[in-house]
């Protein structure tokens, strides 16, 4: 079990998005592996895609997933609640996030489509 550096629901896989977290990068100049459960994965990129057709500079803030200091835009995440099942919260991502999640999206599903052609 793995949790959603996001949400933080307890999902058996997440998907790897590599971040590059700034008081790291002399540990770890590849990067740091975060995992996102799809629902997160599906909202962060809907928040890329709408950032990529507007001219939104977002709010300064620290990045929830990253910590680095940054222009942030606001995504919407469902966290689990024991009173009500989920509900709903909006956690704050950089662009560097945001396109880093972009592209394990993209990985994700080429992965998923290369396991479904296998399997038939």
């Amino acid at each position: 079990m793995a949790d959603c550096d996001l949400c933080t629901v307890a999902i058996p896989t997440v998907v790897p998005v590599r971040i590059f977290v700034p008081r790291f990068e002399h540990s770890y100049p590849e990067g740091i592996w975060k995992g996102l459960c799809e629902s997160c994965l599906k909202s962060a990129k809907e928040t890329a895609d709408k950032l990529a057709s507007s001219s939104s500079c977002g709010t300064a803030g620290k990045c929830n997933l990253c910590g680095a200091i940054a222009q942030l835009q606001p995504v919407q995440i469902f966290r689990p609640s024991f009173s009500k099942g989920q509900e709903e919260d909006s956690v704050m991502l950089c662009k560097k996030c945001l396109a880093a999640i972009q592209k394990a999206d993209k990985e994700w599903q080429e992965q998923k489509a290369n396991e479904h052609a296998e399997h038939h």
